[in-house]
């Protein structure tokens, strides 16, 4: 059985003995453990192959006394050990590294989380989803898409490639093995976020292109259904209406921070996202209204009149997103955010902002 189906939320990594090294597998192997759905690159330049690809499993949140973290290719931002595929691609005198996981930590900060603050990030038209290039955290050239709740990011680590190769490379990734990640597929996405399923706090993350606070505290969070949310919500939610371009996926209540989490998922093609926060004002998870723009250059960023009141409005690019809407309402403080994708547009969002009521 797969280690996201049976997590314990009160389990912690503290035997060295227990600790699981990343080990080397193929892309259909490790779409059989994923807590994502896994994908191949199947489009590599003519001089390219694929060199090794490695599994880090999923583990407990934990640093074991004596294991070298580095060994065990943990992440230096927090204590959590989620999983991960990493790849090596080799060609003649330059290399890509690939590496996928669930991005679970909050939204993927406009679609281009490893590409933060590239100044002008190129869309990429990947058929149903919208990759995009720019300057990795590492000041390489880079690029990234999220497909079917996939985080795939891409760096260029030795020798160069041009934009259409590394454009190519994004148009490429295919699911690895369908049947394997059909529960994956399946599941909700608060079932499979890690953070949620242990207890534990993620590490805080840039949110979009308004500045937010966070971490989000997941280890003060518990699952909750629409119906709960109707008739005794720790913080009155906003839904978009029936006919929208979004259907439900899953939500969490924060009953200490006095907010609750809604994401959606598009009707289109199940995979771009709509993410919604209401919070009480004075609540850890309230955006500050106005809010200040992030550290992120965009297309839009502007005060609009929406629901009766001021919502700040933004988007990276206006044609492929993502969009982002942050604003006050009968005591209650919104933010949404709607990643990259072909199936929406500006318009289209403010549409859904305007359109939302509560469930």
């Amino acid at each position: 059985m797969s280690a996201w189906r049976r997590a314990d939320p009160s389990a912690r990594l503290t035997d060295p003995d227990a600790a699981e090294r990343p080990r080397e597998t193929a892309f259909a192997d490790a779409a059989a453990r994923a807590n994502f759905v896994v994908h191949e690159p199947t489009a590599l330049p003519d001089d390219c192959a694929i060199e090794t690809v490695t599994y880090r499993p999923e583990q407990p949140p934990g640093r074991p006394e004596g294991v070298d973290a580095a060994d065990m290719g943990q992440t230096p931002w927090s204590d959590g050990n989620p999983a991960s595929v990493r790849a090596v691609v080799r060609g003649d005198g330059r290399a890509l590294r690939i590496k996928q996981f669930l991005y679970d930590w909050a939204p993927p900060a406009a679609g281009i989380a490893p590409l933060w603050r590239t100044a002008d990030p190129m869309p990429v038209d990947c058929g149903d989803a919208v990759g995009w290039l720019g300057t990795d955290y590492e000041d390489r050239r880079g690029a990234c898409l999220q497909r079917e709740r996939a985080q795939m990011e891409v760096s260029v680590t030795d020798g160069a490639f041009d934009d259409d190769e590394l454009a190519a490379t994004l148009r490429g990734f295919a699911p690895a093995d369908a049947a394997a990640s059909r529960g994956v597929r399946e599941a909700p996405f608060h079932a499979l976020n890690y953070w949620v399923r242990y207890g534990c706090r993620p590490p805080g993350v840039p949110h979009g292109l308004w500045d937010y606070p966070g971490p989000r505290p997941y280890d003060e969070s518990r699952p909750v259904s629409m119906a709960a949310l109707a008739s005794d919500p720790p913080a009155r939610p906003l839904v978009p209406g029936d006919d929208d371009a979004f259907v439900l996926d899953s939500a969490l209540a924060f009953p200490d921070a006095d907010a609750v989490e809604v994401l959606f998922r598009s009707r289109a093609n199940g995979s771009d996202h709509l993410w919604i926060t209401a919070a009480a004002e004075g609540s850890p998870l309230a955006p500050a209204v106005p809010p200040e723009p992030a550290d992120q250059s965009c297309e839009r960023r502007e005060r609009i009149d929406r629901r009766g009141t001021d919502v700040h409005y933004a988007a990276l690019d206006e044609t492929y997103g993502a969009w982002e809407a942050l604003w006050e309402e009968e005591g209650t403080r919104y933010a949404a955010w709607a990643g990259p994708s072909l199936a929406l547009d500006g318009a289209g969002f403010r549409e859904v902002i305007g359109g939302m009521t509560t469930p």
